[in-house]
């Protein structure tokens, strides 16, 4: 149930408490759903609402991602039309004017620069302090899709579908022409009822004045935290790869731990040089016990891992289809390749939805499974190249 907390908290947990020349760290509250107030724009308080929480394991420190339950404006996508969401007019006005303006000194100082992943587009990832939310997570969930207006954008006359302001994302859809290169047209993604629609162009949407925009902000709280706090679905950091921390999702939590799967693919790997009948034999499993095991982990991380049934410090998940993810979960894991990856490699834009490998096999048992969530799930040579997603269990 969502609840909206009171301004005096929201400010202890993401300002911090200074009581004399000691800090007092205060436990942290937030949970998915709650609401916050931070801000004023057009002499309105903005409303947030707390969308993902990732816990910083070893640090008193959750990232937590908020967005407008309001559409706080209108604005064209782009002033001159057709864009993609990294060129466009919209994404500068958020940066520079809606930054400034909406936020004290203090608040600015909260206020983190986020890396986050692109679906579509020819950028991979993009870096921001305040950008738009996904098209995808509302197709997975559409009875999240609906905002209200706020009193500046109804009398500017916000479009409303069925008591629900319509609003842009940050996915754009490039049609090229049959010969591939040649951009014939393009649409960007919209939201407004819990249709989920899509508006077309090129002519006359992205440059629409009449259409919301709900920021997104993620901001960096200090408060104590327990392993009993962290629930499913839930985001944490720990352990560093090619020098970029590693984020992992919440899969599963009992006695034993918390088991958490990679949010992205951190590589892209042969399960083996030759078809071997169990993973325990794979190179696979040997370079994520041993050189990926070394390489992200510090001692003191170590000792957190739990080994799991058959001994492994670092292992795959298991053999799944999409059917078999709770919805939440689907989406944190509807995610490509790491920032450093893509930085490293040529990431085409088809592998922003990255498939990894599984633990097991097909039911004939010549190939071993991937999880791939663009198609469903399918079966893979274990010499062909896949993205690789470690799965670990730690207890704290």
């Amino acid at each position: 149930m969502k609840k909206m907390l009171s301004l005096a908290l929201t400010v202890a947990m993401i300002l911090g408490v200074t009581s004399g020349c000691k800090k007092k760290i205060p436990k942290f509250e937030l949970e998915v759903g709650d609401i916050i107030t931070m801000g004023k724009y057009e002499d309105e308080d903005i409303e947030w609402e707390v969308m993902h929480r990732n816990f910083v394991i070893g640090e008193d420190k959750v990232i937590v991602e908020l967005q407008s339950t309001c559409a706080i404006e209108c604005l064209p996508f782009n002033e001159d039309g057709e864009s993609s969401w990294e060129d466009c007019t919209l994404r500068e006005w958020l940066n520079n004017d809606f930054f400034e303006e909406a936020f004290t000194k203090s608040e600015k100082k909260s206020i983190i620069d986020t890396s986050y992943s692109m679906y579509t587009g020819d950028a991979r990832w993009l870096t921001d302090k305040v950008f738009l939310p996904e098209y995808l997570k509302y197709r997975m969930n559409p009875q999240d899709a609906t905002c209200e207006p706020t009193d500046h954008t109804e009398d500017l006359g916000i479009q409303m579908e069925n008591g629900s302001c319509k609003f842009w994302t940050r996915d754009v859809n490039l049609m090229r022409s049959a010969g591939g290169g040649t951009s014939v047209g393009s649409f960007v993604f919209c939201l407004g009822t819990k249709r989920n629609n899509s508006g077309h162009g090129p002519d006359g949407l992205f440059s629409a004045e009449d259409v919301g925009v709900r920021p997104v902000i993620s901001v960096e709280c200090e408060g104590t935290f327990e392993m009993k706090d962290i629930d499913v679905a839930d985001r944490i950091t720990f352990g560093t790869y090619s020098e970029e921390p590693i984020t992992w999702v919440v899969f599963d939590k009992d006695k034993n731990g918390i088991t958490v799967v990679s949010k992205y693919a951190l590589e892209k790997m042969r399960m083996n040089k030759k078809d071997v009948v169990d993973f325990a034999d794979t190179s696979l499993h040997d370079w994520l016990n041993e050189e990926f095991y070394e390489d992200a982990f510090t001692d003191k991380q170590k000792k957190l891992i739990v080994a799991d049934e058959d001994d492994d410090s670092v292992t795959l998940p298991e053999k799944v289809t999409v059917k078999d993810f709770e919805r939440e979960f689907l989406y944190e894991m509807l995610t490509g390749y790491s920032k450093s990856f893509c930085e490293e490699n040529d990431v085409a834009e088809g592998d922003s939805l990255a498939a990894s490998w599984c633990k097991g096999r097909s039911k004939n048992n010549k190939a071993f499974l991937t999880l791939d969530l663009a198609r469903g799930g399918r079966a893979a040579n274990a010499d062909q190249e896949i993205g690789v997603r470690p799965m670990i269990t730690i207890k704290f």
